[in-house]
């Protein structure tokens, strides 16, 4: 695929605070691709980099294949929408999309042509008389949209664009604008701390902690394959179950020892390269629909607490003096708080992180 975007080992500092390290990656062409991450980790900074609000201490941005690192923003072939949308609340919803049709001196007739056009791609064309500052935050956020895709840039920037509405209109707004981007097929860079709407809306997804990237990948990598224990961490609802403990052998069997706790990892040596964590603390992790309610299982423990979650039980299991783990079953499943119940791992989908690094160990087979 070709790349729109390049972003090449860039690195940004305001004063001793390292906001952006190091990070590169591509987007390509008509993709979605989503900067994610918590309060902090340097995704605006990079995305405002991109936009040439701010000029990298090293490195270098490239769109269209153009070097753009020492152009202007208005040179670069970009939009940014910003958390706030930035309509003009005194003008009518045609003037402001329109806005920068006219600072670029376009004929009338284009400009109507193009309002129009935007208009009833987004849903817009009945405030078009309206004034912009009497309409929903929603429909503020679609003339922010709107006034970008009439200037018809290369690249749109997307800064936490859906922070300021409720929660109902938000989820909507997700798979709207996922429509948007594959009717009008452009190239999209994405910001939100918010995991969900990323998975939602992401063909790739970029995961920045503490001004790095550590991972990036398709939704489905970045939710079964989590490469460290902050993607892990951060990623899913509910959260990732967590044991911590240490990697111990007895013979040829591997076994997770903590406190009064023992799970067996024999069936993970098929996936993992566990010698090399041997004596080790390290932390295991699975999801609650990766385990099952089983007689056979390996790890047991006292129901505590149960949910209804859809057509599923979530079981609050606890298996030691600290430690309560989620699972999932039927909910048909005759059983109730107090319960004691067995279940089983799916080795394929339990991921084990050294503690002192939080990265995996190499995966059999790999170099």
């Amino acid at each position: 695929m070709e790349a729109e975007v390049v972003v090449n080992n860039i690195s940004k500092r305001f004063g001793d605070t390292v906001a952006v390290d190091r990070v590169s990656f591509e987007v390509y062409r008509n993709e979605v691709f989503t900067l994610l991450g918590p309060s902090g980790c340097g995704k605006t900074t990079t995305l405002r980099i991109i936009a040439g609000l701010e000029r990298p201490d090293t490195g270098r941005i490239y769109i269209g294949g153009i070097d753009v690192t020492d152009l202007p923003p208005q040179k670069r072939d970009v939009c940014l929408v910003f958390q706030e949308y930035a309509v003009f609340p005194h003008m009518s919803v045609y003037e402001n999309i329109a806005f920068g049709l006219k600072v670029r001196k376009a004929s009338s007739d284009t400009v109507h042509r193009k309002v129009v056009e935007a208009a009833e791609t987004l849903g817009l064309t009945q405030y078009l008389s309206s004034r912009a500052g009497g309409i929903s935050l929603s429909e503020q956020q679609k003339i922010a949209l709107a006034r970008c895709m009439v200037v018809e840039p290369r690249v749109l920037l997307l800064d936490e664009p859906l922070t300021l509405v409720d929660a109902r209109t938000r989820e909507r707004m997700r798979r709207e604008l996922r429509e948007i981007q594959r009717k009008i097929g452009i190239t999209m860079l994405y910001v939100t701390h918010d995991q969900l709407e990323a998975l939602m809306l992401s063909d790739r997804i970029a995961v920045m902690n503490r001004g790095r990237l550590v991972q990036v990948g398709t939704p489905i990598e970045i939710y079964d394959n989590p490469q460290n224990l902050f993607v892990a961490q951060f990623i899913g609802s509910p959260t990732m179950n967590f044991i911590e403990g240490v990697l111990r052998k007895y013979g040829e069997s591997f076994i997770l020892e903590r406190d009064d706790l023992k799970i067996p990892l024999d069936n993970l040596a098929e996936y993992y390269d566990l010698e090399r964590l041997v004596d080790r603390e390290v932390v295991v992790g699975f999801r609650p629909e990766d385990s099952s309610i089983d007689v056979k299982g390996t790890i047991e423990g006292s129901i505590e607490l149960i949910e209804i979650v859809g057509d599923k039980l979530a079981l609050h299991i606890r298996v030691s003096r600290d430690v309560i783990l989620k699972v999932y079953t039927s909910i048909y499943e005759d059983i109730s708080i107090g319960s004691k119940v067995r279940f089983l791992l799916n080795p394929s989908k339990v991921h084990v992180f050294d503690k002192a690094t939080g990265r995996k160990p190499l995966l059999i087979g790999a170099k």
